[in-house]
């Protein structure tokens, strides 16, 4: 086992180790270049440089099995757990919040539990109503209720509330 064959007997490992390393970058340039195809031919790169890595023996094929496992295992938590927190990372990554979205979480509609305002359309039994000058998606429990009625919200859910007609 050399890395350059002195003799015809021996075996080089320039290829061998060439085509490993070749292998484990096109399965690294997979996660910012997702196509499948990049990463399925660095896996077939990096197995026909293990594969001929056994012709120096066993052990050093088993060493060429390590070193593929060990550095496609670092790949994954460097891309998956490192890249994320670089500028580069959060730029790749689509991070959205709830903020400014059309449909707002049950918990911004909670504060209307209780309150009174009027349904601004006909809720039949679904509509429009207003509450301190804010339009709100509303379900009315009472089936119909006219246009301008008074309402009271009882339930905060996800992009709307549950009314009913204010006695």
């Amino acid at each position: 086992m050399m890395l350059f064959a002195a003799s015809p007997e021996e075996v080089s490992l320039i290829l061998p180790i060439g085509l490993l390393a070749a292998g484990l970058v096109l399965i690294g340039v997979e996660f910012f270049l997702p196509t499948v195809v990049l990463g399925f031919l660095g896996a077939v790169v990096s197995f026909a440089g293990i594969y001929l890595s056994a012709e120096a023996g066993g052990l050093t094929c088993a060493v060429f099995c390590v070193v593929f496992l060990v550095v496609l295992t670092l790949e994954f938590f460097a891309f998956r757990r490192l890249l994320p927190q670089t500028a580069i990372g959060r730029s790749m990554i689509n991070a959205s919040s709830n903020e400014g979205a059309a449909v707002p979480a049950a918990a911004g509609y909670a504060v209307y539990v209780g309150k009174t305002g009027k349904a601004a359309t006909v809720l039949a039994p679904s509509g429009t109503i207003e509450i301190d000058g804010t339009l709100i998606e509303a379900f009315s429990l009472d089936g119909f209720v006219e246009r301008n009625a008074a309402v009271v919200v009882t339930e905060a859910g996800s992009g709307r509330v549950t009314v009913r007609r204010s006695r």
